[in-house]
């Protein structure tokens, strides 16, 4: 029989709690939300702060916190450049810092200067391109007791900083394919109303022609290209209406979050 691990015994402890935060962010098509409960479960459940900061215009900004902070961050705040948490961002290498030295050359955004911590990456895999994207970094300390994350503690954190960064990029796709969707429907819509303007035209100018010709050979072509007209109206009417359909399941997506 193989003995477990120290650490894989108590991840197996956890189990439960990470099959309940999975299912919660897989049912979610908000980031925001699913950031907001990624942190409170961690801090609920680790006793720990926790912050999240997002990269945005080529700056790492807090964007949600749980926990007592001496900071306001209100307003934006963002990441010293020279921080150890750029170091773990741009190297996308989680980082549990356990002696304050290893922060020595570092710039502290906090006015605490908190030196234990961990450190996680936020990345998902791009559906379309399959390249990986890096979007944030999920910061975990103890505050005032600098009370180092734990190997079991920090290995639970990456864990949970897949399932966020999975649950991130599930979003991404989703939103983008709405978006595409929303510019071929109203390019479809579009052009449904070209046609139709159309074959309003020719089918007005052929009964017109109808009664204004006494040649047979002349009506019978009308009467041919009128028939025609018909029947493409109505083949734009079903396209119409699917397209009707299509919006109200499109409204209903918007409606649940996504």
């Amino acid at each position: 029989m193989i003995s477990k691990g120290p650490q894989l015994e108590a991840l197996e402890k956890r189990c439960d709690d990470l099959i309940d935060i999975a299912r919660l962010l897989t049912l979610s098509f908000d980031k925001d939300v699913i950031i907001t409960k990624a942190l409170e479960h961690v801090h609920e459940r680790l006793r720990k702060r926790a912050r999240y900061a997002v990269l945005e215009d080529g700056h790492l900004v807090i964007r949600h916190w749980v926990g007592e902070y001496e900071g306001n961050f209100l307003a934006s705040k963002k990441i010293a450049k020279k921080s150890i948490l750029w170091d773990a961002f741009t190297a996308g290498k989680a980082l549990n810092l356990t002696d304050p030295s290893q922060t020595n050359g570092h710039e502290h955004t906090l006015t605490e200067q908190v030196k234990i911590k961990a450190v996680v990456p936020l990345r998902y895999m791009d559906a379309r391109t399959h390249q990986g994207v890096k979007f944030g970094v999920l910061v975990v300390d103890s505050g005032k007791e600098q009370a180092p994350i734990t190997e079991e503690e920090f290995a639970y954190l990456q864990i949970m900083a897949d399932l966020v960064a999975e649950a991130v990029g599930k979003t991404v796709l989703v939103r983008e394919l709405i978006r595409s969707y929303e510019k071929r429907e109203e390019a479809s819509k579009s052009f449904a109303h070209f046609l139709r303007n159309r074959f309003m035209v020719i089918g007005g100018f052929s009964r017109r022609l109808l009664k204004k010709t006494d040649n047979k050979e002349i009506k019978g072509y009308a009467e041919t290209i009128a028939r025609e007209i018909d029947e493409m109206e109505r083949s734009l009417q079903v396209l119409e209406e699917m397209l009707q359909v299509e919006e109200e399941e499109l409204q209903q997506a918007r409606e649940v979050g996504i």
